[in-house]
C-alpha cells in the first residue's frame, strides 16, 4: 500500500494549489485520488484512522498524503475536541445563463 500512497502524494504534489475542487476537477485526477475525495465527501468528515482504514494504510502513512492534500486545497482540516477531521474542499462554479 505504500506504493499507492507514494503515487497519490506525488500526483498531489505536481498539481497547482487550488481554493477547492469542482466536480470537473475530479475528472482530471487519478481514479484512486478521485475515489478518496468522494469517500471523504460522502462521509462529510472523516478522521485520520477512518481514512487510513479506507486506504488500507497505517495512520502515519496516510497523514503525509492528507497533509499534502490540505496544503494544495483539496481537503480542509476541522478541529474539535482535540480531534482532527478532514473534509473535502468543494467549491461551486457559477452558472452562466444564456441571454
Amino acid at each position: 500500500m505504500a506504493g499507492l500512497l507514494a503515487r497519490l502524494r506525488s500526483e498531489i504534489e505536481t498539481r497547482q494549489q487550488v481554493d477547492g475542487v469542482t466536480a470537473a476537477d475530479l475528472l482530471e485526477l487519478s481514479p484512486e485520488l478521485c475515489d478518496l475525495i468522494r469517500t471523504i465527501a460522502r462521509g462529510r468528515e472523516m478522521d485520520l484512522a477512518e481514512i487510513a482504514a479506507e486506504l488500507g494504510a497505517r495512520p502515519e502513512e496516510a497523514r503525509d498524503l492528507l497533509d499534502a492534500m490540505v496544503e494544495k486545497g483539496y481537503l480542509q482540516v476541522l478541529e474539535a475536541d482535540g480531534k482532527r477531521r478532514y473534509k473535502a474542499s468543494f467549491i461551486h462554479t457559477q452558472q452562466i445563463s444564456a441571454p
